[in-house]
């Protein structure tokens, strides 16, 4: 791997797009092979980024609602023919593959992803089911925060405790994710919490989709259980995870929150986080057992290039698009 390479290109792209502070890591079969902070915590101030800094992770948080989901359709709580809460229409599985047809709220008029107030998220949920659907459920798929915000209340009903307490126990205590958690109250306080290049939301707005906040050593440890089969096994994943069978580059099927897309002729799950003042990304190529995962405190960039170009360098092999 060429290390010098890849901190070149970050430092371009970090220019390009202004982004204060970014941290990266990547790991081949659950080992660090490199991790990195460059730039800035805070926009204005000194203090550097380190592989250890906490970011709000945006829709990286989506992995783990899906793996909550399937650990309770295991322990016989809830089963992928469960109806969605308060919608006899769509079910678990549907949801999981974002494929219930639900309106996507942060879609909707009047929404505001800097909004500071807390907001229940049934309260979201609520609109999402008043808006009109977009297409019949189970009739194809689309992006959708609402199916996810769905699998998180149909988890916390069915496990009769709140969710984020169930993802605690279930799921970051097991792992020893202890730079995971809610993205406040929990972290704000810590001279480790990155500060986005504008105001942040209220974590209430992505319950169970984008409300977490987490650094790289954590999302790397989470990557090579979720895909290594440490929290479910192989087959349980195999059940929501559909084939990739895209030409390169291409994107379609959406599964366990993430998108089945193809890098340099190898099949890859890649997902993209946002939240106001953050952006982030999270790459998994399947054959050459490569996690890459990408924090910033900037507001939304897309960091699909730098990945793509990373992944390369990673992986010594010529990238057709530079």
């Amino acid at each position: 791997m060429r290390e010098a390479r890849i901190d070149r290109i970050v430092a371009y792209v970090m220019r390009d797009h202004s982004i204060p502070g970014l941290a990266l890591g990547i790991a081949r079969g659950g080992h660090p092979l490199y991790e990195r902070g460059y730039g800035v915590l805070r926009p204005g101030e000194r203090a550097r980024v380190r592989t250890t800094t906490i970011f709000p992770i945006g829709s990286l948080t989506k992995s783990f609602t899906a793996a909550a989901t399937l650990l309770a359709i295991r322990s016989g709580a809830l089963s992928f023919s469960t109806p969605l809460p308060g919608d006899p229409e769509a079910n678990v599985r549907e949801a999981l593959a974002m494929a219930a047809g639900l309106a996507d709220y942060a879609n909707l008029p009047g929404f505001s992803p800097e909004r500071r107030e807390p907001i229940a998220p049934h309260a979201l949920y609520a609109a999402a089911l008043k808006a009109p659907r977009p297409f019949a459920a189970g009739t194809r798929a689309a992006y959708s925060n609402s199916d996810y915000l769905a699998l998180a209340l149909a988890v916390q009903e069915a496990e009769h405790r709140p969710y984020q307490q169930f993802l605690q126990q279930s799921i970051l205590a097991p792992l020893h994710e202890r730079a995971t958690a809610v993205a406040w109250p929990a972290f704000e306080p810590l001279a480790t919490y990155a500060r986005g290049n504008v105001p942040a939301g209220s974590p209430t707005l992505g319950f169970g989709v984008a409300d977490l906040a987490s650094n790289v050593p954590d999302l790397l440890r989470w990557y090579a259980a979720f895909f290594g089969g440490t929290i479910l096994s192989h087959d349980w994943l195999a059940a929501t995870l559909p084939p990739v069978v895209l030409p390169d580059g291409g994107e379609s099927a959406y599964g366990d929150g993430l998108l089945a897309t193809h890098i340099f002729g190898r099949s890859a799950w890649l997902v993209r986080g946002y939240v106001a003042g953050y952006s982030s990304i999270a790459v998994h190529l399947r054959r050459d057992d490569l996690d890459l995962v990408l924090l910033t405190n900037a507001d939304r960039v897309d960091l699909t290039p730098l990945a793509r170009s990373i992944v390369a360098r990673a992986l010594d092999i010529r990238d057709p698009l530079r």
